[in-house]
């Protein structure tokens, strides 16, 4: 396989980790103090990605599906480590979803949900068969996009009059409580624990030894500004930030300068689409190179067409509407059953179990 420049690891996790995180808005059930919520868990997820950077270390040279095998034998870790491709396509699935709903509440409500869930599905199957450099590539063409746009997004609403800094006040207006609901294990889990995927990367890297330092850098980035994101929202609408299924995008159809700059939701969905689709490339890159590494085949492109096939089927069926998709499916089923376990539990055991093995030898 062609190896991932330090740059290009870079703008992989970046991406990533921002994902559909932005185009929801996070730790909305705090409300004002959504922001607050969001530095907590970064500060955590810091330490979550250091459990999954210890263990590459403990396993130089060795992927994420290869770990498990690798420490609890094949008769254990293989089929532990089997989960990690299938939670992969689920999520891809979800993803798909995600795109299916806003796309067709926001820009193209007359357009078939088949045809949206379809495309999207299509060019990420498409980049997925192009090979681990046009992931790279696509890390390396989206990065400054979606950072010219934030800052445009930033200057216009400055401009337009809408933030209003006394809505950030009461802080802790109800406790800690709703601020911790939202950082365990919803906030540290989603985009930070999430980054466990890219141990399917790591080994592809030039220069394993910046690994460490690229991808807490892109860790730390990202969660201030997802921090930044939330600020915005709550400096706009206050307590009915936790009202809004799209913060964000709402957030853009209030700029208005001189009633000659309007109606910018498109460019929101532009890099909302663009930041979806680096993160379900990755996840099904990792899914069929997962499931390649585990079956010992020659490649992993024969796979891709199932992997559509499952994922967009899951896109297609898993939901019904968006109340389901976001409040059943993630927070009841998604989170406590996939997540914690796959993301925390399990890479957690197999440190402590590398680091006993390490001791006895």
């Amino acid at each position: 396989m062609n190896k991932i420049t330090v740059y290009q690891l870079f703008t992989i996790t970046f991406i990533f980790q921002l994902g559909t995180t932005i185009i929801f808005g996070f730790g909305g059930s705090a409300g004002r103090d959504a922001w607050i919520a969001a530095l907590f868990s970064c500060c955590l997820g810091v330490f979550i990605v250091l459990i999954y950077i210890a263990l590459m270390r403990m396993n130089p040279g060795l992927t994420l599906v290869q770990w498990f095998p690798a420490q609890l034998g094949r008769w254990i870790g293989t089929p532990l480590a089997f989960l990690y491709p299938l939670m992969f396509l689920y999520i891809v699935g979800r993803i798909i979803a995600d795109i299916r709903d806003m796309v067709s509440t926001t820009v193209l409500p007359s357009t078939p949900l088949l045809i949206i869930s379809g495309v999207f599905a299509f060019i990420i199957a498409y980049c997925v068969y192009s090979g681990i450099e046009i992931v790279a590539r696509l890390g390396e063409m989206i990065l400054p996009i979606v950072l010219i746009m934030f800052c445009i997004e930033v200057i216009f609403l400055l401009s337009s009059n809408v933030l209003h800094i006394n809505n950030l006040l009461p802080v802790f207006e109800y406790g800690w409580e709703p601020v911790l609901k939202v950082v365990y294990p919803t906030g540290i889990t989603q985009s930070f624990g999430e980054t466990l995927v890219l141990a399917m990367f790591w080994p592809e890297t030039k220069r394993p030894e910046k690994v460490m330092k690229i991808t807490l850098l892109a860790t730390i980035l990202s969660g201030i500004m997802v921090t930044c994101f939330d600020v915005l929202a709550i400096l706009v609408f206050g307590g009915m930030f936790s009202g809004l299924v799209y913060p964000l995008y709402t957030l853009l159809s209030l700029i208005s300068i001189g009633h000659f700059i309007e109606n910018l939701q498109m460019f929101g969905v532009l890099y909302f689409l663009m930041t979806a689709l680096l993160k379900s490339v990755v996840y099904m890159f990792a899914a069929v190179r997962g499931i390649q590494q585990l079956t010992n085949m020659k490649g992993y492109r024969v796979l891709v067409i199932p992997a559509f096939a499952i994922s967009l089927f899951l896109g297609m069926t898993l939901s019904k509407n968006i109340s389901e998709h976001i409040y059943y499916h993630h927070f009841e089923i998604l989170v406590p059953y996939v997540w914690v376990p796959l993301l925390i539990v399990l890479p957690t055991i197999l440190l402590i179990v590398t680091w006993l093995r390490l001791l006895k030898k």
